[in-house]
């Protein structure tokens, strides 16, 4: 029983119905820092974090890989018009949460 909430709790945290094409060429990470995005109007670099890396309790790399990865998204994400947009000092979102769905 402890397991399956567990599971439910991670979903809620990082959906895992949020299917990616395989020609975006995502990572694992980057895969989930995506899933997490479509989920929120707006997700800061904490909870990033937390998405990324709660099953690494104490283990956890410096906050700056979450710029990392969004980076290396963006990167990724531009040929398909998919736009991650940073909202200074508050963290990131999907400029559109609805039309990377007809990218993909």
């Amino acid at each position: 029983m402890l397991r399956e909430r567990v599971r439910q709790l991670e979903d809620a945290l990082v959906p895992s119905d949020v299917i990616v094409p395989i020609e975006w060429r995502l990572t694992v990470h980057e895969a989930r820092l995506f899933a997490f995005l479509t989920t929120r109007e707006l997700a800061t670099k904490q909870a990033i974090m937390q998405a990324l890396y709660s099953d690494r309790a104490g283990d956890e790399p410096e906050i700056k890989i979450v710029d990392v990865f969004v980076c290396k998204l963006r990167k990724k994400l531009k040929p398909f018009g998919v736009d991650v947009q940073t909202v200074w000092g508050h963290g990131y979102r999907l400029a559109d949460r609805t039309t990377w769905r007809a990218a993909a």
